[in-house]
């Protein structure tokens, strides 16, 4: 788990054993840098991970104050990064596999994933399911396994690894792109009872291409997450210099009405 993430869940028990009572004050950046020896951009990320959660609200010159004492809803939250993010998505959860086959991919499927009509591919369907107690499944996830590497997912039943780093174990093939598609959809109805959602109910489709060095497809994985489960986050970040650009863009204006 990332340093921000531990003390994200240090302030959140601290918040639900009372120590910051709701509408009061947290410590502040600098205050909690020095108390959990870190950075003030870790200590930054840990009051953005409660921000997301509701647990607090942050002003500039007013502080971090407390919101609520509530522990949040269940849910698994994954930041976009790296692949090491669906590292720590896979150790934090398991599989329970429901069915393995080989089925080759009509013109449908082809178009879906991105893959050749024809082609054949190792298909594991489970249930992602939390580590945590009592709390409900992740999501159903189809993962397709390119039919020359289905050796190397003969132990997933016991191997909580991510299949791509099973592949790159049994054949060398490294993942070093991993295209992802998130849209909206609902739990179908022949998923509803192993995920604990009613049928036809919101849900995020998550649809995974594992490319090698070549661009070569040859892992999917399509997932469906029942609303509530599960939540992606990301950055965007401007490229260049705002302030140039706004000075360019105005001095160009200039001109244009002085030419007027």
């Amino acid at each position: 788990m990332p340093i921000y993430e531990d003390i994200a869940h240090d302030l959140l028990e601290a918040i639900h054993r009372g120590e910051y009572p709701v509408g009061g004050l947290i410590p502040t950046e600098l205050e909690l840098a020095a108390r959990y020896d870190v950075s003030r951009q870790t200590v930054r990320a840990a009051m953005r991970r409660l921000t997301e959660l509701g647990a607090v609200s942050r002003r500039k010159g007013s502080g971090t104050r407390v919101e609520t004492r509530e522990p949040p809803q269940q849910s698994f939250q994954q930041t976009l990064g790296s692949l090491g993010d669906l590292v720590a998505l896979a150790a934090a959860t398991e599989r329970d596999i429901r069915s393995i086959e080989t089925v080759v991919m009509d013109r449908k499927a082809a178009r879906r994933f991105g893959c050749q009509p024809g082609s054949r591919w190792l298909r594991v369907a489970y249930v992602r399911a939390s580590t945590k107690p009592k709390t409900p499944p992740l999501a159903w996830v189809d993962c397709y396994v390119e039919e020359s590497y289905a050796d190397a997912v003969s132990n997933i039943r016991k191997d909580r690894r991510l299949v791509c780093d099973m592949i790159a174990d049994s054949y060398g093939v490294i993942a070093s792109e991993v295209h992802q598609t998130v849209a909206a959809t609902v739990v179908p109805n022949e998923f509803a009872k192993a995920l604990g959602a009613e049928a036809e109910s919101p849900a995020l489709e998550v649809i995974r291409r594992y490319l090698d060095s070549n661009g070569r497809l040859f892992e999917i994985s399509e997932s469906i997450h029942p609303a509530g489960r599960y939540v992606v986050t990301s950055v965007l970040k401007r490229v260049g210099n705002a302030g140039a650009a706004s000075r360019r863009a105005t001095r160009s204006f200039g001109k244009t009405k002085s030419r007027a």
